[in-house]
């Protein structure tokens, strides 16, 4: 059965704390019946995200607070808050923080979410630091494949 209501209220959210950036868990997996995640993320000055595709999700980024350099299927985008982007499936992306302060992006996840991957990327840098064979098979088991 799928929960009819999700009441958060503001810090409550899981956090997943990674080099650089944190994690906050909007809305889970668990809480919208497989349907979708959200996901608030505050990215430090400077800080990338590492190029992948998800296999299994489509996902749209919101640009919630700072200056982005959002990358998808070969092309370069430059986004302010307010913007956004819809990335399918299968496409290659990532993204960098290019402004002077942390920003902030929401990140919407169908049909259901990386929460699992996360935790689960996260602990192995914490084990193994940034060994980019453990990431790679963590991300493999997440149904993320790492460029």
């Amino acid at each position: 059965m799928i929960p009819t209501m999700n009441y958060n209220q503001p810090q409550a959210g899981e956090n997943i704390e990674m080099t650089g950036t944190r994690k906050s868990v909007i809305l889970s997996t668990e809480c919208s019946g497989g349907h979708l995640t959200i996901i608030e993320e505050e990215i430090s000055v400077g800080v990338c995200s590492t190029p992948h595709v998800s296999t299994r999700e489509d996902k749209v980024i919101f640009v919630a607070d700072g200056k982005f350099i959002l990358f998808a299927n070969g092309k370069k985008y430059e986004a302010e808050k307010g913007c956004n982007i819809f990335i399918p499936r299968g496409v290659l992306h990532n993204f960098k923080n290019a402004g002077t302060q942390t920003g902030k992006l929401l990140i919407t996840i169908t049909p259901f979410g990386p929460e699992n991957f996360l935790k689960d990327l996260c602990l192995s840098v914490k084990v193994f630091g940034k060994d980019p064979a453990v990431m790679r098979d963590v991300a493999k088991r997440n149904g993320v494949v790492l460029a």
